[in-house]
């Protein structure tokens, strides 16, 4: 619940409307956009305690992974995986998993189109930016440029426990951002508060992105 608020209060300010009035429409596999803003295109994920959302001029799609969900993962990579990813799993376990998942789960998005449809998607590239391309024609309309996420802390903590905080999300978590296209890009970051940061001094409690 506090993600989706947290979307449209951000799309709202994106878009110089109140977070009440705007409007979603689906795709045909569920796809939301913001009624009469083409220009604008987002994608949400959450697992565990954290939430992403992706903004961009063009379509995107992000996927956020808790390491620990209990999937079979060596089972699942064997049978949708191409066979250098299943080696990738077979000797890098829930993470290596997670983050080949991750990237096919944001191309998806990013299309529009269902899970099952890019499963086999070769995203098997050194950690970083790189463009995906389908593996046949039939399938998903591609390429996708994709990079892997860090994760950024949600308060300010003491440097000694924010370098351990980070560490152990980078071990719990992973996600990833595609968009359609070839096209480069960068990520900028904020963090979304559903009060007043830690820090911020006195100023009324309000939702805000730092």
């Amino acid at each position: 619940m506090i993600a989706h608020a947290a979307t449209r209060i951000l799309l709202g300010e994106r878009l110089g409307r109140p977070p009440e009035r705007l409007r979603f429409t689906r795709g045909r596999w569920g796809k939301p956009a913001v009624a009469d803003a083409p220009g604008l295109h987002f994608s949400l994920s959450h697992s565990g305690e954290l939430a992403l959302l992706a903004v961009a001029p063009r379509p995107v799609g992000v996927d956020l992974e808790l390491l620990g969900s209990g999937r079979d993962v060596e089972r699942l990579s064997r049978r949708f995986f191409p066979g250098r990813e299943r080696e990738l799993v077979a000797r890098g376990g829930r993470p290596a998993f997670a983050r080949l998942w991750t990237r096919k789960e944001a191309c998806v998005k990013a299309s529009g189109g269902r899970l099952t449809e890019g499963l086999a998607l070769p995203v098997a590239h050194p950690v970083g930016q790189a463009t995906v391309y389908a593996p046949a024609p039939g399938g998903l309309a591609g390429p996708w440029r994709v990079a892997d996420l860090p994760f950024l802390l949600p308060q300010p903590l003491p440097r000694e426990r924010q370098q351990e905080r980070q560490q152990e999300w980078e071990e719990e978590y992973a996600g990833s951002v595609a968009l359609l296209g070839d096209g480069p890009f960068d990520v900028r970051w904020g963090v979304w508060y559903p009060g007043a940061p830690a820090g911020s001094g006195p100023k009324p409690p309000r939702q805000g992105v730092k």
